[in-house]
C-alpha cells in the first residue's frame, strides 16, 4: 500500500479529488483554536538554536542587536502565520490541503483518498499545520503577499517614474570611462628596487619623448595588456587594487604619470581618451524604476500591515533579553477575519 501511496500517477489524479472534495468544508474559527491572540514567547531554547544557526552560518556569535533583529524576525514571521490562519488561508490553499492530506494518509493505514475532508479536519485537530514547516512558510509567504498588496492608486503613474528618473539620475548615469596605454614594472622581477627603476623609466620616456607603442616594450610583461579600453573607475579598481581606479582617474589626458602601484607592481600610466558616462533615455529605464517604486511600496504596505498586528500582541522572552522596540500589549480578541479575501 505504501508503494501505491508514492506513486505519482495516484498523486497527480488525487489531487483534483481532493481539492474538489475540500471545497465545502470550511474549519470554525473555534475548530483552528485561534479566535484570541495569545502571548508570543520565544523559549530560551529556540533563542539558543537561533544564536546557534547564527554562529554555523557566521563563524561567530550574534551581538545584541543581530540577537534582537533575529528576535523581531521570529516574531513577525508567527505574527503572519497567526494572521494567515485567521484570514482562513488554510481552508482555501489547495497545496496546503493536499500536503496535510497526504501526511494524514501515510498516519492512518486503511483510510481512502474519498475521506479527505475528514482526513483534513483532523490533521487540524492535531496540529499537523502548527508542525510541518512547509505549510508555515506556504502561509507566511501568502500572508506576505497579501499584505504587500497594491491597490490600483498605489500603481506608479508615468509622473512617478518621470520624478524617480530626475532625482536618481546621477545613479541611472552609465560610469566615466578611461583608454590608457601603461608601462609595467614588476614588483616580483625589480623586489625593493622596483619604485626606483620606474621612476628612471618614467625620466627617460619623457626624454626621448619615447612613441606609446615603444615605451609598453621597455616595461616589464603584464598579463593583462599594456593597453586598456573604456575603463571604469570600478573595472580598474577590480583589476588592480582599491586606489588604483582613483589615482587614474585623477590623471590629464595624453602625460605619463608619476609611478602608480597595483597589487602587482608599479605602472606608468598615460591616458589616451576619456569618455564621460551618459544618462541612458527614460525610455531604457522605466521598467526597472516601475518595479523598485513599486517594491519600495510593497515594502511600505507591508511594514504596515506588521506595525498594526504587532500592537495586538505581547512578546514574551527568556529572562534577562530586551523586548522588542515597539510598545505592544495584549489585545482580548483579534476582528474576526474569516470571511476576508486579503
Amino acid at each position: 500500500m505504501s508503494t501505491l501511496f508514492r506513486s505519482p500517477l495516484l498523486h497527480f489524479l488525487s489531487i483534483g479529488a481532493i481539492l474538489f472534495a475540500v471545497q465545502g468544508w470550511r474549519a470554525t474559527r473555534e475548530s483552528l483554536n485561534e479566535s484570541t491572540p495569545y502571548p508570543i514567547e520565544i523559549s530560551a531554547g529556540r533563542l539558543e538554536e537561533m544564536q546557534r544557526t547564527f554562529a554555523d552560518q557566521m563563524c561567530r556569535r550574534p551581538d545584541p542587536t543581530e540577537t534582537k533583529n533575529m528576535i523581531a524576525a521570529e516574531v513577525d514571521e508567527e505574527i503572519l502565520y497567526r494572521e494567515a490562519l485567521a484570514r482562513g488561508l488554510l481552508e482555501r490553499d489547495g497545496g496546503v490541503q493536499t500536503r496535510l492530506i497526504q501526511k494524514m494518509l501515510f498516519l492512518e493505514e486503511g483510510t481512502q483518498i474519498e475521506d479527505a475532508p475528514a482526513l483534513l479536519r483532523r490533521a487540524v485537530e492535531l496540529g499537523l499545520h502548527r508542525e510541518d514547516v512547509v505549510v508555515r512558510r506556504i502561509l507566511v509567504q501568502k500572508m506576505r503577499l497579501i499584505g504587500s498588496s497594491l491597490t490600483p492608486a498605489q500603481r506608479p503613474s508615468p509622473e512617478d517614474i518621470e520624478m524617480a528618473y530626475e532625482s536618481q539620475s546621477e545613479r541611472l548615469r552609465a560610469p566615466d570611462r578611461r583608454s590608457l596605454v601603461h608601462v609595467f614594472v614588476s614588483r616580483d622581477r625589480r623586489g625593493e628596487a622596483t619604485n626606483a627603476a620606474a621612476l628612471v623609466l618614467r625620466e627617460r620616456l619623457l626624454a626621448e619623448a619615447t612613441p606609446v607603442d615603444r615605451a609598453t616594450r621597455l616595461g616589464d610583461p603584464f598579463p593583462l595588456g599594456h593597453r586598456l579600453e573604456r575603463r571604469s573607475q570600478r573595472d580598474l579598481e577590480r583589476s588592480f587594487g582599491a586606489r588604483f581606479g582613483a589615482s587614474i582617474f585623477a590623471l590629464p589626458v595624453g602625460e605619463w604619470s608619476a609611478p602608480i602601484a597595483s597589487a602587482y607592481g608599479v605602472h606608468l600610466v598615460r591616458i589616451e581618451e576619456t569618455e564621460a558616462g551618459r544618462l541612458p533615455p527614460l525610455s531604457a529605464v522605466s521598467d526597472r524604476l516601475r518595479l523598485q517604486l513599486e517594491e519600495r511600496r510593497r515594502d511600505k504596505n507591508l511594514d504596515a500591515l506588521l506595525s498594526d498586528l504587532r500592537s495586538r500582541y505581547e512578546v514574551a522572552l527568556p529572562v534577562a533579553m530586551p523586548a522588542r522596540p515597539q510598545t505592544s500589549h495584549t489585545s482580548p480578541s483579534i476582528p474576526p477575519r474569516s470571511q476576508e479575501t486579503g
